[in-house]
């Protein structure tokens, strides 16, 4: 190797070195610059929700920020779902949030001071705060069977299939037996074993309207679903 080749091959290291050392620069600065720090959060403030941790974000480098800076919003507020986080650069955060989905209304009548509740898809029971119109459930008597409110919420989410206006689904449940009432039917679910199952049975008969008055489900695996159910 001559000297001008070795020369040639330093000089190219030099300059390769030098445009790294502008582009951590450039980097450096850029991240570090008050111009990308976070100053506004937009986020729908009329939620039920604790907010506070947001305040938290403010003034850091909005390219670092990441879901891992949202924990402590999550973990103070369970019935959000998930955070759809947008950056409007140079310094604003658009926040959208999804929360869980409201299920119904309850009231546990055992309690020395009842209070009305809010049963969410994700098994969160919370004390109600808005007065959004949801089915709604009385218990009067208990214990309650295990798996009680996965059963609900399966039943509802059936339902839900059906052209059945929920907000005047009315539940009562007296430690044996599941009833619900709708607008003149009264229906005896029974058990609340395999509310899945009776729920396209009861989704079917409140959206036919033929069964009018007392209606009971009956214990049968007969595939007709005229079968499941006796009217009076």
């Amino acid at each position: 190797m001559n000297f001008n080749e070795a020369e040639r091959r330093s000089y190219k290291s030099f300059l390769i070195f030098i445009l790294f050392c502008l582009i951590f620069s450039f980097i450096f600065m850029i991240t570090n610059s008050s111009k990308y720090r976070v100053m506004n959060i937009n986020y729908d403030n009329s939620l039920s929700l604790n907010f506070e941790s947001f305040e938290t974000l403010k003034y850091k480098s909005i390219w670092f920020i990441n879901e891992s800076d949202f924990e402590e919003f999550y973990s103070s507020n369970l019935v959000v779902e998930r955070l759809l986080i947008s950056k409007q650069f140079p310094n604003t955060l658009e926040i959208e949030i999804s929360t869980h989905e409201k299920i119904l209304h309850f009231t546990d009548f055992r309690s020395t001071l009842p209070k009305v509740k809010t049963l969410y898809k994700n098994l969160l029971i919370s004390e109600k705060i808005e007065s959004d119109l949801l089915p709604s459930l009385q218990i009067t008597n208990g214990p309650i069977p295990d798996g009680f409110y996965s059963d609900l919420i399966s039943l509802i989410l059936t339902l839900k299939k059906y052209e059945v206006n929920l907000e005047e689904l009315k539940l009562t449940y007296n430690g044996e037996s599941l009833i619900a009432n709708y607008i003149d039917t009264e229906i005896n679910i029974g058990s609340t074993f395999d509310l899945s199952r009776k729920g396209t049975v009861i989704g079917y008969i409140l959206e036919q309207g033929n069964c009018k008055g007392s209606v009971t489900i009956l214990n049968t695996k007969d595939e007709d679903i005229e079968a499941l159910f006796t009217c009076e």
